[in-house]
């Protein structure tokens, strides 16, 4: 008789343990990505989180507090495209938000339409955009479609993310969507199966390219039809606690932070005008509103596609972007990327039970992290800590006496090279024609560099392509950034707490990009059926997200992985 009990309890608990996840593969896959959430932010702003928000994730799952980016151009695109796919820049194609792409014609780039946040100090004709593609416009509610010179596509995506392989694995029936307020971002963690789906201020509303579908399906439709985006109007972006629960309480009003006319630098400012407003869009994007819009159209998704209701794995990809459009505005130590961050958690806390009532998230894996931190505003850092940080004006390098004599020899009146995070690039059109050297040329830039205050490190593409960069995490990080035909001549890398000044009068008080602790180091939480409740100190990194949840969802992994699973969610 005892034996009789015990093998039936090992039969029962082999059962349960296949209903948790070993033995099954989960129906839902969630990868939450929240754009510039620097690791130490959540415990930072922590005062007034929820049970179930970050909290859950804390007290239900892995947490890896020493998740780390290991390139060194911590960028949306590339953040998002390195935790889909397992793979470093320098294998998955996408090294930037803005690169020149000597592998594609120059007649396909359109000056006036480079959207990203990163700097682009010269827009040369062949500067590419992450995700263009002008063979596949955009797909618009009434049928019509964009200019070519908006289209969107993962053509320039070089490997297979995780939605692809699951796709590959079960066939037509797995469904795989990506939502973001970014193209990049939903296109890079999307991948080439599925549809990625981003906002589109023209139309207020989340919007596609014919290069995933044709048509779009009711349940779209109808999200659309409510108007949501238009219903902010009149109303604020007001504090959700007291303001005892919040560290920045007496710091609302700080001159770095970027006064947008109309929005403010403080909350009885933040009000959002009326749509027909030229920046009521960018408001929407500059506040909670953004999160809020984009779990909302991905609820909307969920119960339209049925998401999770069968035995086929489905994958989702939620791009969340607040964080990084209120970190630029008004810099990550503020009191709105505080609050931001407080009604973040609210948020999520609400669609983790959104799932888990449509899903279950016993039948789902939660996967967040994010694609990069963020940098303090520099005179932020000069007030707290007496530092003397300042910005990098490329500008400089060009008219230093040196580089002026040489456009002067070769009678040049043009700039030689221009800055695009985070290559310089050479006109190497320009010195041909008036018959410099490229090569003397490369020298000089990088030799004035190296005498300015604010450089770093700078590091020739031939060095680069050699191996020949010092055994360091910055020598490795830029290594995991280089494609030859994408890559521009010189890496230049700042002083930390440095950035470069963007000429444009709009950009924002802070920036990200570097390879320093600040932009690399992210949270990164697993939760699911199976997966113990612990915190892990290990170092690991965000090429390991990839293979672990290939693993855990039994697929194939990712084309070109080069992370490693994560024993702690594999080893049950």
């Amino acid at each position: 008789m005892r034996l009789i009990l015990l093998v039936s309890g090992l039969l029962f608990a082999s059962t349960q343990l296949s209903a948790q996840g070993r033995e099954l593969p989960p129906k839902l896959i969630v990868q939450i990505t929240v754009d510039q959430l620097r690791a130490d932010l959540l415990e930072r702003f922590s005062t007034g989180f929820t049970e179930g928000g970050f909290q859950r994730l804390m007290s239900n799952g892995t947490w890896f507090r020493d998740a780390e980016h290991r390139h060194a151009n911590t960028e949306t695109v590339v953040g998002h495209t390195t935790l889909s796919t397992g793979a470093d820049p320098a294998v998955h194609g996408l090294i930037g938000n803005n690169f020149l792409d000597a592998q594609r014609p120059s007649t396909e780039h359109d000056p006036d339409n480079t959207k990203s946040e990163g700097i682009v100090l010269d827009v040369s004709d062949a500067l590419h955009f992450a995700t263009q593609d002008d063979n596949s416009p955009l797909l618009y509610p009434d049928g019509n479609q964009s200019p070519p010179k908006d289209g969107r596509s993962p053509r320039d995506l070089l490997v297979t993310t995780i939605g692809d392989e699951i796709r590959l694995s079960r066939g037509a029936q797995a469904k795989i969507f990506g939502v973001s307020m970014k193209d990049r971002a939903a296109i890079g963690a999307t991948g080439h199966a599925g549809t990625a789906y981003w906002y589109n201020t023209g139309k207020s509303t989340f919007l596609s390219s014919v290069f995933y579908l044709q048509t779009y399906p009711q349940w779209h439709q109808d999200w659309t039809a409510r108007q949501l985006p238009e219903r902010y109007a009149g109303s604020g972006w007001e504090l959700l606690y007291p303001e005892a629960a919040y560290s920045f309480a007496d710091f609302d009003d700080q001159t770095w932070e970027k006064d947008y006319p109309g929005w403010g630098i403080v909350f009885s400012q933040h009000l959002y005008p009326d749509p027909s407003n030229q920046y009521y869009q960018a408001f929407l994007e500059t506040s909670p509103a953004a999160d809020e819009l984009t779990l909302s159209f991905t609820k909307a998704l969920v119960a339209g596609e049925q998401l999770g209701q069968d035995e086929v794995t489905d994958y989702l990809a939620i791009s969340l972007n607040s964080v990084d459009y209120i970190g630029h505005t008004f810099g990550p130590s503020s009191l709105e990327a505080e609050d931001n961050l407080k009604r973040l958690d609210a948020q999520l806390a609400d669609f983790f039970h959104h799932l888990d009532k449509v899903v279950g998230l016993d039948n789902t894996l939660v996967v967040l992290s994010a694609d990069h931190g963020a940098t303090e505003v520099p005179a932020y850092m000069n007030a707290r800590v007496r530092t003397q940080l300042q910005l990098f004006d490329y500008d400089q390098v060009e008219q230093t006496p040196a580089v002026q004599g040489f456009k002067m020899a070769h009678g040049i009146s043009a700039p030689i090279s221009s800055y695009t995070s985070p290559w310089i690039y050479l006109n190497h059109n320009l010195l041909q024609a008036a018959g410099a050297d490229p090569a003397e040329a490369e020298a000089l830039i990088a030799t004035t560099l190296r005498g300015m205050l604010g450089v770093a490190w700078v590091f020739e593409k031939q060095r680069i392509a050699l191996g020949n960069l010092p055994d360091t995490h910055l020598g490795r990080a830029v290594t995991a950034n280089f494609l030859p035909s994408r890559s521009g001549d010189l890496y230049p890398i700042l002083s930390p707490g440095w950035f470069m000044k963007d000429p444009n009068p709009l950009a924002g008080a802070s920036q990200h990009g570097s390879p320093y602790a600040y932009d690399r180091h992210v949270p990164l939480f697993f939760m699911g059926p199976g997966i113990r409740t612990q915190t892990i100190h290990r170092r690991v990194q965000t090429v390991d997200v990839a293979p672990t949840i290939a693993a855990y969802a039994r697929t194939r992994l990712p084309s070109g992985t080069t992370g490693r699973m994560l024993p702690e969610i594999l080893d049950w």
